[in-house]
């Protein structure tokens, strides 16, 4: 890579990107502008309003004329800082109340001695907690007189009667904390959203606009690498979504600067003697927490825009990320959900945390370099992804066909494969499906409702492929397995359950809290006394319907590049992990997906993964079901971890049987090779 060929495409892109006019104002005059309006106007428009509410007249009536001292409260309630409470004589009260000719209607009887009042307020206006307020401070204060008048008649002492026990609630919190808890539930949001703006119009001018242009095919006749390419319009798009942030953070700052000069929030949110270049620290290692994440959304709005073959179509395809992002934004409004080591790994979720928990001063320093660890780790994933898109002809020049569903069957040439965009709405159907109506299904039915779903899964893949008119033996890879390659699915599942037990156990020792959860999954999942039936739901029809899904349709579709299947093998093995739903079983199962999808394109059968399938889920249920009978009458007993040395030993075994799975699968890679030759 030579930094001579980044720097200049680097130059390049920012020199088209300063020329587009739109992208300066998403990216420059609109945090500067648009926020302190909002923000000023917003206060301004709340401080009227409350103001309006209270010097308004309330105009209320009676059914019985109140007592002397009841009107005598009523009339001098506030008087100088509110309106005038007016009584007013009317018959039908109901009707004038919805009309909204009287505020509220006071209803009156007296029993034992005793005043009994009814208050009747139209909540339908605007002003009825306001009045509301008012008539029950005004009542609270006639019975606090009528108490004392009788207490006295007994010439006791008032205050001793009436308060007993004095008591205060003082607030320890420094002003700082109580601005920092203000801004931490809103600032997380707004710069999230700076950083979408500031780098989405950017990517897809640098990757849909050089296509629609037609400079993209220019670039790649200059003798430079897609790497060197790719480093330097992700530099450039990183630079304005870095260059937005701070600006987003610069425009708040100083805007709150203006609004606590002019004593709008002052002595309503915090003190007078309220010291914002304390807020400086936390602010700082803001702006380092946003910076670093719009590396990664960068990365990822490139990806998904160098999809497109068009401006519009990029916007088309950038519509559901900015959903995506902005959603789990919302996490830092919400009480009660604080940063941990789960919450740290998760996107954007870690970085509005983060910003949360910096600016009230309750930051961990290792929860923050978790954060800062894992979307830098994000970071680089997104751009080997950008780098390998960059590598493929199809994505990047690809013919205009898209979606094969959307066009008529007729139309459609006998033989079709499915392409990327064939694979991608496939699944996005299959997790929808799955969520709505999987998750109801096996809720009602339980294990007829895993049978229910499976068939849904399969179903899928086979109707998409027979409405695209596909060859089902090349799209289901529909070929008997050999049986050497029976061998090595054997020992190539060995080699990842070793290995996925190390990560669970990993996982499992730093997040404890989700033991529950797979004891409640393994509860839910198996029917007990019943090792039969269990292994063909559990075990028998996954191994059949996830494969056809997955191993079949979806990898298939990723097969763009001829000559290489890692982008395929990985992509549809993190897409089965994740469609598993559940954190604990994320990484786990997306290695086990990715080792079944390499076997597939090893042997070309999916017969081996169908096998591999059926060893890992047919060993949980014998597993559990023994265990189940083993220590039915005893307590459930508390998680047991590897050690380090246990931890080594399974590594070194896992990869003598992967080495092992790998020379058994060899003479397919032969194969390939004289392909590519």
């Amino acid at each position: 890579m030579r930094p001579k060929m980044i720097k200049a495409i680097f130059k390049k892109e920012i020199i088209d990107i300063l020329r587009d006019k739109k992208t300066l104002f998403m990216g420059i005059i609109l945090p500067l502008i648009l926020y302190p309006m909002l923000m000023i106007i917003m206060t301004q428009i709340m401080t009227m309003s409350m103001g309006n509410m209270k010097a308004k007249d309330i105009n209320i009536a009676f059914e019985k004329a109140p007592s002397k001292e009841l009107t005598y409260l009523i009339k001098n309630y506030d008087k100088d800082t509110t309106g005038n409470i007016n009584i007013v004589n009317t018959k039908n009260y109901k009707k004038d109340l919805k009309d909204g000719s009287i505020d509220a209607y006071i209803d009156s009887e007296n029993k034992d001695k005793i005043e009994n009042y009814k208050i009747y307020i139209n909540s339908s206006k605007e002003n009825s907690s306001t009045v509301s307020s008012k008539l029950e401070k005004i009542f609270t204060s006639y019975k606090d007189d009528k108490v004392k008048n009788k207490i006295k008649q007994y010439n006791l002492n008032v205050k001793q009667t009436l308060d007993p026990v004095v008591y205060k609630t003082i607030d320890v919190a420094e002003n700082e904390d109580v601005a920092g808890l203000v801004l931490g539930e809103i600032l997380p949001f707004i710069l999230i959203m700076g950083v979408l703006l500031g780098s989405i119009y950017p990517a897809i001018d640098s990757m849909a606009g050089e296509k629609e242009r037609g400079t993209l095919e220019t670039l790649f006749t200059i003798p430079i690498s897609n790497l060197e390419l790719v480093m330097g319009k992700y530099m450039a798009v990183s630079l304005c979504a870095i260059v937005t942030a701070i600006l987003n953070v610069v425009s708040i700052l100083m805007t709150l600067v203006y609004i606590l000069a002019t004593g709008n929030l002052t002595g309503q949110l915090f003190s007078n003697n309220f010291k914002l270049t304390n807020l400086i620290g936390p602010l700082f290692i803001t702006i380092i927490c946003i910076c670093l994440f719009a590396m990664v959304v960068s990365a990822i709005s490139m990806c998904v825009c160098s999809l497109a073959k068009s401006f519009k179509d990029a916007q088309n395809y950038i519509t559901p990320v900015m959903f995506l992002v902005l959603i789990p934004s919302y996490v830092s409004m919400i009480p009660n959900i604080s940063l941990n080591r789960t919450t740290a790994v998760i996107p954007v979720v870690n970085i509005s945390l983060l910003i949360k928990s910096v600016l009230i001063n309750n930051a961990n320093l290792g929860l923050i370099a978790l954060v800062f660890i894992s979307n830098f780790a994000f970071a680089i994933l997104s751009v080997i992804l950008l780098s390998k898109m960059f590598n493929s002809e199809e994505i990047l020049f690809g013919s205009s066909r898209n979606f094969s569903f959307l066009e008529k069957r007729s139309n459609i040439k006998k033989g079709t494969m499915p392409n990327v965009s064939d694979g991608v709405i496939l699944y996005a159907i299959g997790l929808v499906l799955l969520i709505y109506v999987g998750g109801y299904l096996q809720l009602k039915f339980k294990m007829t409702g895993i049978v229910l779903t499976q068939i849904m899964i399969i179903s899928l893949p086979l109707l998409f492929a027979f409405y695209i008119k596909s060859d089902f033996k090349k799209v289901f890879s529909l070929k008997l397995p050999k049986f050497k390659h029976l061998i090595g699915a054997i020992s190539l599942w060995i080699g990842c359950y070793l290995l996925v037990a190390i990560i669970t156990n990993i996982i499992m020792y730093y997040f404890p809290q989700n033991q529950k959860v797979v004891e409640g999954l393994n509860n839910a999942l198996f029917m007990k006394d019943n090792l039969l039936l269990n292994l063909l739901i559990v075990a028998v029809m996954p191994s059949i319907c996830e494969e056809i899904f997955f191993r079949g349709f979806i990898l298939t579709s990723f097969k763009n590049n001829k000559k290489s299947y890692k982008g395929a093998i990985i992509f549809s093995g993190i897409l089965f992990g994740i469609m598993h739903m559940d954190f604990i079983r994320i990484i786990p199962t997306s290695i086990l997906g990715i080792s079944f999808a390499y076997a597939v394109c090893k042997t070309d059968s999916i017969g081996v993964s169908m096998f591999m399938h059926f060893l890992n889920n047919g060993f949980a249920v014998i597993v559990t079901h023994m265990s189940s009978k083993f220590v039915s009458n005893t307590q459930s007993s508390e998680a047991t971890y590897l050690s380090v040395s246990q931890i080594g030993v399974f590594l070194i075994v896992s990869l003598i049987f992967i080495s092992l799975a790998v020379l058994l699968f060899k003479e397919k890679n032969k194969k390939l090779n004289n392909v590519a030759e």
